[in-house]
């Protein structure tokens, strides 16, 4: 068996929708927090956006090398915009977090850290607590109760999470 080896590069997925005044920010977060720990690229996935986010983040690929985006053209979910983000990953460990600041990418070092032989995933939680509205809380507690329905596993549903991405094809 082949010894553990730390990750040597990372994919931090990052979705987003209507987050214009965020993404520069959690950006300078995110490189911040990652320099000269690890090699990684940066991934937001724009998921249809009405607003400049998009715009946003393609000015702010010509500044960032490590900066990719995609852009749904209609909203599919966050779900479907980690997919998307994962789906284009480079590396074999993924990083996700919220683009909307709830987590602090300062913990993505510390998720790294955690991993040891035969874990494959590790999660944080949020930095403050959730400001959404009752009805993104009560969508979500549907949303996991039927996740959990259907994976015979309880959902613990956290945002920052840090884990190997399955075999590419």
């Amino acid at each position: 068996m082949a010894q553990f080896t730390k990750p040597k590069s990372l994919s931090v997925v990052v979705p987003v929708r209507n987050e214009e005044d965020n993404v520069a920010d959690l950006i300078f977060e995110i490189r911040k927090s990652l320099k000269n720990k690890i090699n990684y690229e940066i991934i937001y996935v724009d998921d249809g956006s009405t607003d400049q986010t998009y715009k946003n983040l393609i000015t702010l690929q010509k500044t960032y090398k490590e900066l990719r985006v995609i852009r749904h053209q209609k909203g599919c979910g966050q779900s479907t915009a980690v997919r998307t983000g994962v789906k284009h990953a480079n590396f074999n460990w993924i990083a996700t977090l919220d683009g909307d600041g709830q987590n602090n990418p300062n913990d993505i070092p510390q998720l790294l850290d955690a991993l040891k032989e035969g874990v494959e995933l590790v999660g944080g939680n949020r930095r403050h607590s959730r400001q959404d509205s009752w009805i993104k809380r009560i969508s979500s507690v549907i949303a996991n109760s039927v996740r959990s329905w259907i994976t015979k596993t309880k959902v613990n549903k956290k945002a920052l999470k840090a884990h190997k991405a399955s075999k590419k094809k």
